[in-house]
């Protein structure tokens, strides 16, 4: 015999390591472990962010924004912005977030937008810093160009002066060439002719802001803002500071207003419905001042809104095409982000009442037939749903006692 063949060790198959959460050294609320997360990404402290993050969701779920910071940090940054890029130069003022607003229409997207550029600390982005921005450079607004304005045509000394009766008339004669008089129309009184300064003011606050961006110091700002607000015209007065605190960033009563205005025109959007406005205002908000626990708050309370909006008509759509135990179980979820959606609430107790009749009709039949285990257990289906239900406790009980009188009789008797 030959030398016995020792069998080759087996490899064992690696086991996934299972990470463990720490247990949280403090009792935070959701909205203030998001509030600090926030802080430590824009340090790019992205370990202990993850920790707050992680932990903010054990607690509540259906953090939308906790779900999507953590996302942006899993996620590659060019599958999830694109390979498409241009380069922006920091300006005077610029943040992460606010750049990331400016061009992804979201400034919480500071976190994606920090790794594709691989900045370790995001908050030390400088004025004339160069950055890669995802997709096609904007076109940038050609100024309007100034129309001249004709300067008056020298008068001889000899003409009389007209009289209060007699109407002055503007001819071709006293026109410079660059302003052409159509030969049909009627002349025109020279106290009508319109001049550059007596136009009606632009309706739009953007071109206002644009004209004069620099003559503006802070204190006129302030009280251009307040008078804007005092007027009623509240979006005119957020778009001018917006503008003007990136002309003035050492003026800290700028941002300390716009935070006011934001939250007043958050809560005016919510008042109206206009959930998703409300949420990009508020995340605004949070950028301005991450402390503010209230604003984030009520960004959590607005995400859980929309996300109930989106499940309604999910869990409406199911009930339709009469997919009765799908639009229940929606309409629970629906009120899970939303408690207080009466019209949740009444089409969950509709849709489950379908469904306990339905289940008991099908128990009966089975009960009929001496299939007692699957009839119980519609019968236990319908005190899940409805523990007050009148007629499937005593069904149930009746169905249990036949059970065990079948089991004594046995097969054999």
């Amino acid at each position: 015999m030959g030398p016995q063949q020792q069998p080759e060790p087996v490899q064992a198959e690696p086991q996934e390591e299972v990470e463990t959460i720490p247990i949280p050294p403090d009792s935070l609320s959701p909205s203030q472990r998001v509030r600090q997360a926030l802080q430590q990404l824009e340090q790019g402290d992205y370990e202990n962010a993850r920790l707050q993050l992680t932990w903010a969701l054990q607690e509540k779920p259906t953090l939308q924004i906790a779900t999507n910071l953590l996302e942006q940090m899993d996620a590659d940054p060019i599958d999830y912005l694109g390979m498409k890029s241009f380069f922006y130069d920091v300006e005077q003022g610029d943040s992460l977030s606010i750049i990331a607003k400016k061009f992804l229409n979201d400034p919480l997207k500071f976190v994606i937008l920090a790794r594709y550029n691989k900045l370790e600390n995001p908050s030390k982005l400088a004025p004339g810093q160069r950055i890669r921005v995802p997709g096609v450079m904007p076109e940038r607004k050609k100024p309007k160009p100034k129309i001249a304005q004709p300067e008056p045509a020298p008068v001889a000394q000899e003409t009389p002066e007209p009289t209060p009766d007699e109407k002055t008339t503007v001819t071709p004669d006293l026109m410079t060439d660059e302003v052409q008089i159509e030969e049909s129309s009627p002349a025109m009184p020279e106290e009508q002719v319109p001049l550059e300064s007596e136009e009606p003011l632009q309706t739009s606050v953007e071109q206002a802001v644009e004209e004069q961006p620099a003559a503006m110091t802070a204190e006129e700002a302030l009280s251009t803002a307040m008078g804007l607000h005092a007027e009623g015209n509240l979006s005119a007065a957020i778009y001018l500071l917006e503008n003007e605190i990136s002309q003035h960033p050492n003026a800290q009563e700028l941002p300390k207003l716009l935070a006011g205005y934001y939250n007043e025109h958050a809560d005016q959007l919510i008042n109206r419905g206009d959930l998703d406005n409300a949420r990009t205002i508020l995340e605004k908000l949070i950028i301005l001042d991450s402390s503010d626990d209230a604003a984030i708050n009520k960004l959590i309370h607005v995400e859980d809104k929309i996300e109930a909006q989106k499940l309604m008509r999910a869990a409406q759509d199911q009930q339709t095409a009469g997919n009765l135990e799908e639009a229940y179980q929606t309409y629970t979820q629906v009120l899970t982000y939303d408690p207080e959606n009466s019209a949740a609430l009444a089409s969950q107790l509709s849709v489950r009442d379908q469904l306990t009749d339905s289940y008991h009709r099908r128990a009966m039949q089975l009960f009929r037939k001496q299939e007692l285990d699957d009839a119980i257990a519609f019968w236990n289906k319908i005190l899940a749903l409805n523990p007050n239900h009148t007629l499937a406790p005593g069904y149930k009980a009746r169905a249990l006692e036949m059970k065990q009188q079948l089991q004594k009789i046995g097969p054999g008797e």
